[in-house]
């Protein structure tokens, strides 16, 4: 299998993905920036309003507390207060004179909703007009008035700067004290709701404008974000400092002012929607354009799916199909001209190797038959000069009898061999002429040579190819034999196993393999240093090799206490079976 990682189909999906993903991202985050930058726009524009309300707000309150500080120090009744406690009536005048003072002064400066003035010692507080729309309503405001004056200390921050008072449920005010130094104080008082009509009037896109607290709570339109707090790390005059807050789906751009001289912040809060609605059908489009962007990239990577990728990879599966010898895969002709050539041209092709195949298997079996044929023939010359210089040895010593013994056994072993026709006998055949071989030898060495076959039912059926089993007997007697004290023995077992194979195994109580053969020979480079010599073990290599392939077995080694033995196992096949092959 190839590894994906190298197939032409991760390419093109990486590369698909590698022009997707970009240009996607690119058209989102072009819709991130524009949204973007229209919130800063707006943020932008909301802040320079709230700074431009912010100052008014500053200006009319410090104008107030400057109006307040000029009372204190300059008008004679306040000073005249301090030394008219005891006197009732010119005390009441003074408070009316007082009064009177602030009344005409805020007849033409509504900055404040009241005015008031507090005596330590008497606890008497007195106030101009309250405008309100309930009476509960003023009694709460006087009320909140006189606990504080009642409770607040000289050092206190009202002293300071506006601070915001609750005066009733949810509802604030700002208050400024100031000290007149003879144990009264003068004091403005002005609702916050009433800071934020000129902002409420403010075209904001359905937002709104509230005033925070100093802990970033709403105490102005306190219903319209819920309990949530804002963060005051943002109330800075930066115009390009803007928060998100959430209620329910909704979301505001919130941008915050700080009021000089009091500890409440000016907000303006913009629905994120009604701020973005001139950018719907632009980010609509740009969301529309992402959505057939990415369907049309994935059609044409189908398409190109269904004209590229499918048709290599029927002809990448043909080639493994070939590879694997099925020759009878063809492919079907496809969409693309290019691709239609080329199967065209890959089904010619395999139709022509599958013809040569079979026509260079045919020839290499026939080279194969040749061959073994070959190997057989060398066997003979090989045995027909040592018979004949046995005969030329018994000939020199006038032994007539044993020659005309010798001569009967070259004769019926003669004519085994020269069968060249056969491909295969049967182990009764084999053995029968391996008898005569074993008794030429008998001949030649009286009384020094003695040998048994033991043969195991069905096993003589077996077929063999001819002569397989002579040159182990051969090579035994001529270098295991050494006119040893006792006879020199050959045992042949011949038996069936199991998985229909066949065993023969050839020992002797010769000398056995020496050390370097035996290794030669177990190795397999037996026949690489043989140079020719030595043919009979070679040549049934090469024959079994050729016949039964990876199915045969070949071994050697030596019998402990005894000499050579050797072991071949190849499948159980009849005559006919070998002819077949």
């Amino acid at each position: 299998m190839l590894n994906i990682k190298n197939s032409l189909r991760f390419k093109l999906i990486i590369g698909f993905f590698t022009i997707a993903v970009p240009l996607v991202g690119l058209l989102l985050y072009n819709n991130y920036y524009a949204s973007n930058t229209i919130r800063e726009q707006v943020a932008d524009s909301n802040k320079n309003l709230m700074i431009l309300y912010s100052h008014q707000i500053e200006a009319a309150l410090n104008k107030e507390t400057n109006f307040l500080y000029n009372i204190a120090v300059e008008d004679p009744n306040i000073a005249a207060l301090s030394q008219l406690l005891n006197d009732p009536d010119e005390y009441y005048l003074a408070k009316a004179r007082i009064l009177n003072t602030l009344t005409r002064y805020h007849r033409f400066d509504n900055s404040v909703d009241l005015q008031f003035i507090y005596s330590v010692k008497k606890q008497d507080l007195f106030n101009t007009p309250i405008k309100t729309k309930s009476y509960e309503e003023l009694l709460s405001i006087k009320t909140t008035i006189e606990q504080l004056v009642k409770e607040v200390q000289p050092d206190s921050a009202y002293f300071m700067e506006w601070k915001a008072i609750e005066y009733s449920r949810d509802k604030y005010a700002l208050i400024r004290l100031v000290d007149t130094g003879d144990d009264f104080y003068l004091g403005a008082f002005v609702a916050m709701e009433n800071l934020m009509i000129p902002l409420d009037l403010i075209h904001l896109d359905a937002g709104f404008a509230s005033f925070v607290d100093e802990h970033g709570k709403l105490i102005t339109n306190t219903s319209a974000i819920g309990s949530q707090r804002l963060n005051m790390e943002l109330a800075s005059e930066s115009n390009e400092v803007y928060q998100i807050v959430k209620k329910e789906n909704r979301k505001y751009i919130v941008v915050m002012n700080e009021i000089q001289g009091t500890d409440v912040i000016l907000s303006a809060a913009v629905p994120e929607a009604q701020m973005l609605k001139n950018l719907y059908h632009f980010r609509r489009g740009i969301v529309i354009l992402s959505i057939v962007t990415f369907i049309i990239l994935i059609i044409y990577l189908i398409y190109l799916n269904k004209i590229i990728l499918k048709p290599m990879n029927n002809l990448v599966r043909g080639m493994r199909r070939i590879k694997l010898g099925d020759w009878n895969i063809r492919l079907h002709s496809s969409k693309s001209k290019e691709f239609t050539i080329i199967n065209e041209t890959f089904n010619s092709m395999a139709s022509q190797i599958h013809e040569l195949k079979i026509s260079v298997y045919e020839e290499q079996i026939k080279a194969h038959k040749a061959e073994l044929k070959h190997l057989q023939l060398q066997i003979n010359p090989h045995f027909l000069l040592n018979s004949i210089n046995i005969v030329y040895n018994l000939a020199e010593i006038k032994n007539f009898s044993v020659i005309q013994l010798m001569c009967m056994n070259l004769v019926k072993y003669f004519r085994f061999t020269t069968k060249t026709n056969q491909i295969a006998v049967t182990i009764a055949e084999e053995m029968e002429h391996m008898e005569s071989y074993i008794k030429i030898q008998q001949v030649r060495f009286p009384e020094r040579v003695t040998y048994e076959i033991h043969i195991s039912d069905s096993a003589d059926q077996a077929a063999i190819p001819p002569l397989l089993i002579q040159p182990f007997i051969e090579n035994a007697i001529k270098y295991g034999f050494d006119f040893m004290d006792h006879p020199f023995h050959i045992d042949i077992q011949i038996r069936l196993l199991e998985q229909n194979q066949l065993e023969i195994v050839i020992t002797d109580n010769g000398n056995g393999f020496s050390a370097e053969v035996l290794q030669q020979l177990q190795s397999g480079s037996y026949a690489e240093n043989q140079n020719g010599k030595h043919l009979g073990i070679c040549n049934v290599q090469y024959r079994l090799k050729h016949i039964f392939g990876h199915m045969t077995r070949l071994e050697f080694d030596n019998v402990p206490d005894s000499g050579a033995r050797v072991t071949i196992v190849l499948p159980f096949r009849t005559v006919e079976q070998f002819t077949s092959y």
